[in-house]
C-alpha cells in the first residue's frame, strides 16, 4: 500500500528515514530550511565502541553492519563516493584501561569487533592500544547529494514549518494533504510547538581540520581527542562538548581546547586549515525519541540521536518505516513520553 509522507527536517534523521521510505514505494516529501549546522558538520565516523567506558555502543550489533550496509547502498543509489573504511585505533592513556580492553577480548560480543593485540598496537603510547574496524562518512557529500537526488525527483521542499502552514489535524502542509508526518528538525525541535515539551538538548561540537604529516593515512586515533585522516594529509580533529549551547559560531576557545586535548595523541606540529562548529540534538539518557504524538496519532518524531547519529540513523529509519507503512512496532523504550512524569 502506498502512502504519502511528510518529512520535516533534512539532515541525517530525515534524508535516511526519506531513503527508507523509498526503498519501499512510498510517496516522499522532504522539507528542509537549507540551513543544516549538524549532520553537514558532524566528522562522521562510525564504529562500534564506547571508549571512555571500554563498551560498545547501544545496540552496536545488528546496528554498525545495518549501517554499513546502508551506506554502500547508498553510494550507488546516489551515483557518490561518500563511504570510507578505516581502522580505529584507542590509545590507551593508562594501564588500567589496556587491562580492560584485554579483558573484553575475551569476551564473544566484544570479538565480533575488536582485534587481538598485536606488537605494532603495543608499540603506541606507553600502555599500547587497541583496534576495531570502522568507517566514516563524508558528511557533507552524504546530505549534499541525496539533497540534490531528492530535488530531482521533486522531493525536496526547501521551507519552514510552522503553525501557519501546517495543521495537525487534517495533516496538510501549505494546503497538501498528508498520511503520516515525522519531525527530524535535530537540536531545532523546540522551534515547533507539537514536540516542544520533548527534551532535546543542544549540544555544540566544534571541529578543526589541520595539516599533520602523519604516515597513518587510514587509521583514526582516539584519546581525549580523535584524529581522522581525510586524504592528503590532512586530518580532522576534535571535538567540544558544549552543553545547551545553539551557537553555530566557532571561538577561539574551541580551537584551544581542541589542540590541548589532541596533544594526547601526538606533539607534532599542526597546522589549522579550517575551524566549525555543529549542533548535535542529544537526550537525557542518551537514547534517540522515535514515537507518536501522544494527541495526534498521524504525527511522529525521529530525534535525539547524538554523536553516533551516523550509526543509529539508517536502522531507526528502517524501523519507523516499517511501522509507519506495515503497523509493526517501535521500540517502547524511544518512546518520547518517557521523560514525562508518571
Amino acid at each position: 500500500m502506498q502512502k504519502k509522507f511528510l518529512i520535516v527536517g533534512g539532515g541525517v534523521a530525515g534524508v535516511c528515514l526519506a531513503h527508507q521510505l523509498i526503498k519501499q514505494n512510498q510517496q516522499v516529501t522532504l522539507v528542509d530550511d537549507g540551513n543544516n549546522v549538524s549532520s553537514v558538520v558532524a566528522a562522521g565516523i562510525v564504529h562500534p565502541m564506547s571508549f571512555r567506558r571500554t563498551l560498545l555502543s547501544w545496540n552496536a550489533d545488528p546496528y554498525y553492519f545495518e549501517s554499513k550496509a546502508f551506506y554502500m547502498e547508498m553510494e550507488s543509489v546516489l551515483n557518490a563516493h561518500f563511504f570510507h573504511p578505516i581502522m580505529v585505533r584507542r590509545l590507551f592513556a593508562t594501564q588500567e584501561e589496556a587491562t580492560c580492553w584485554n579483558q573484553r577480548l575475551e569476551q564473544p560480543e566484544f570479538r565480533l569487533f575488536m582485534h587481538q593485540i598485536t606488537r605494532e598496537d603495543l608499540e603506541f603510547t606507553p600502555y599500547g592500544s587497541g583496534r576495531v574496524d570502522g568507517f566514516w562518512i563524508d558528511t557533507r557529500v552524504f546530505i549534499e547529494e541525496s539533497h540534490r537526488y531528492l530535488a530531482a525527483r521533486q522531493q525536496l521542499v526547501y521551507d519552514t514549518i510552522s503553525s501557519e502552514n501546517f495543521n495537525p489535524e487534517t495533516m496538510e502542509f501549505q494546503g497538501v494533504k498528508y498520511d503520516e508526518v515525522v519531525m527530524a528538525l535535530g537540536y531545532k525541535n523546540n522551534q515547533v510547538p507539537w514536540f516542544s515539551e520533548v527534551p532535546v538538548n543542544p549540544t555544540k561540537g566544534q571541529l578543526l581540520t589541520v595539516k599533520w604529516d602523519n604516515p597513518l593515512q587510514n587509521t583514526s586515533l582516539h584519546r581525549k581527542a580523535f584524529a581522522l585522516p581525510i586524504g592528503e594529509n590532512l586530518f580532522r580533529i576534535g571535538s567540544t562538548y558544549e552543553w545547551n549551547n545553539t551557537s553555530p559560531e566557532t571561538t577561539p576557545e574551541g580551537m584551544t581546547l581542541i589542540l590541548a586535548n589532541t596533544r594526547s595523541i601526538t606533539t607534532d606540529p599542526l597546522e589549522v586549515i579550517d575551524h566549525q562548529a555543529g549542533i548535535r540534538p542529544t537526550s537525557p539518557d542518551r537514547r534517540p525519541m522515535v514515537g507518536k504524538h501522544p494527541v495526534y496519532d498521524q504525527l511522529y518524531i525521529f530525534n535525539g540521536l547524538g554523536a553516533k547519529g551516523y550509526m543509529l540513523a539508517p536502522s531507526l529509519a528502517e524501523m519507523l518505516c516499517n511501522a509507519l507503512i506495515h503497523n509493526t512496532a517501535l521500540l517502547a523504550d524511544l518512546h518520547p513520553d518517557r521523560f514525562n512524569p508518571k
